[in-house]
């Protein structure tokens, strides 16, 4: 059973169907699902005051939890549905989730946060598998950082579009209150109109082809469900993948941790401000990053270890310093005056702030592009990626607990840090061993050194030329 989008009435079929377009179209639905829940946890567990911190940091425990299983067989519902329906509901229950964040501000009734965090566990997981299948299989050697770039750009600016909101209202407000109604019937809406794009836009590899995309995802979308969950279910036997696994792990943990110290130390307009910083520098990071990974005269195995250094030296940084940091805070009584940006102390906290965030969200640019750069089957790409996101949430899910059982924060941060010195250690193996290079033609090159014979007449071709 597959459903198709073939009849649907949409824009010029042969500039819809251009991969650059289906990535633009996919990182406009993350920046407004994704990234919308990106600012409201930097503004501090939902928008709420910390007294209610338990009870959302619990909804996204539940989120987490459920969106590991969700993206963990996501290849195969979203190759039964197709991206523009996968993605179209994935936006939809962000929207949900919304309005049970801001209904649970204005009632403080429990239930229906609780109900939302599963829904858009299923969501998360829908939106996260087309993502992240788009920008690697739509995608080929030479522009695979830069697929991964701009959607992370994308979304970048979608949570920057949605901070600014609040740092205008919020300018002369100096207290924790939580966020203004009109910032959540602008994200619900805004989400709504998102969606139906995707649902109109979005295309299957099949339909996009025509249109000049790579080799990569030439394979037709679409399959029996029976067969698919088990070729789904067989990639964890596959060595590549668990080596991964500490590289998936702690992917989203600073979302939380930041989110949580955020909320408890400063003030609303201070951590507004703060958001909205982090998410302006990413940007330009973002993008040196894909300079980097898609630098056609290196080799693979030079663009990728310079690409984790690039990302893991400032990682292990910033990390090191929130241990350094927070060695000396007590969790059980926060600050009673909390930190406003008028405060000396705020330069620091801002420098720390967007280090962490940016160094954080740049391994969320990396990881995929190893997977990408593995080389694995076409017909795997899709289980690959829905595997990253479920163990990015299973993280995300385990940081929640953490966070909601009040465990101190250097001792959070410090665990964050060993699974970040992990997955560094994994990438730097992958990157120095495990890649292998192709040529023009898509085959892969060996690394042999040339036979002497070889060497000689290459010699001679090269006198020749030079006429020396």
């Amino acid at each position: 059973m597959t459903l198709s989008t073939n009849s649907w009435p949409s824009l010029p079929q042969i500039v819809v169907s251009h991969p650059s377009i289906q990535n633009i179209v996919s990182g406009i639905s993350i920046a407004f699902s994704a990234g919308v829940f990106v600012s409201l946890n930097l503004l501090g567990a939902g928008g709420g005051h910390p007294e209610s911190a338990h009870v959302i940091q619990t909804t996204n425990a539940i989120l987490s939890s459920v969106w590991f299983f969700s993206a963990c067989v996501g290849g195969t519902y979203l190759k039964m549905l197709g991206p523009a329906v996968t993605m179209c509901f994935g936006v939809c229950t962000y929207a949900l989730y919304v309005g049970s964040l801001w209904y649970y501000e204005v009632s403080g009734q429990q239930i229906f946060p609780l109900v939302g965090g599963a829904v858009v566990g299923i969501g998360a997981g829908a939106v996260f598998i087309t993502s992240g299948y788009i920008q690697v299989a739509y995608s080929d050697e030479k522009n695979k950082g830069k697929f991964i770039a701009i959607q992370n750009t994308l979304q970048a600016t979608g949570s920057t579009i949605c901070s600014i909101l609040p740092v205008i209202l919020n300018k002369d407000n100096m207290s924790r209150s939580g966020v203004p109604p009109a910032i959540y019937i602008t994200y619900i809406t805004s989400m709504l109109v998102v969606a139906m794009l995707a649902l109109l836009t979005l295309r299957r590899p099949a339909q996009v082809k025509a249109a000049g995309v790579s080799s990569t995802a030439h394979h037709q979308l679409q399959c029996d469900l029976l067969r698919e969950l088990k070729a789904n279910l067989s990639v964890f036997k596959e060595w590549k993948l668990l080596l991964m696994l500490p590289a998936f792990l702690p992917a989203g943990s600073f979302l939380i941790y930041l989110g949580s110290v955020n909320a408890f130390q400063n003030s609303l307009r201070a951590r507004s401000l703060l958001s909205f910083v982090a998410l302006v520098v990413q940007v330009p990071f973002g993008h040196l990053l894909h300079m980097i990974l898609d630098k056609p005269d290196w080799t693979k195995r030079a663009r990728s270890l310079a690409g984790v250094t690039f990302v893991g030296l400032p990682l292990c940084i910033a990390w090191v310093w929130e241990i350094a940091r927070t060695r000396n805070i007590d969790r059980t009584t926060p600050p009673s005056v909390p930190l406003d940006w008028a405060d000396h102390e705020y330069g620091a906290s801002m420098v720390l702030f967007t280090l962490n965030w940016t160094a954080s969200i740049l391994w969320q640019y990396i990881v995929p592009w190893f997977i990408g750069a593995l080389d694995i089957p076409p017909e795997k790409l899709s289980h690959y990626m829905g595997v990253q996101r479920g163990f990015l949430a299973a993280g995300e899910a385990i940081c929640f607990g953490v966070d909601a059982a009040r465990i101190s924060y250097v001792v959070f941060s410090g665990a964050i840090f060993a699974f970040y010195a992990a997955g560094i250690a994994v990438l730097f193996y992958i990157g120095a061993y495990e890649l292998k290079e192709i040529d023009s033609h898509g085959l892969i090159a060996t690394r042999r050194p040339p036979t002497d014979l070889e060497a000689e007449g290459s010699n001679q071709v090269e006198k020749e030329r030079t006429g020396i």
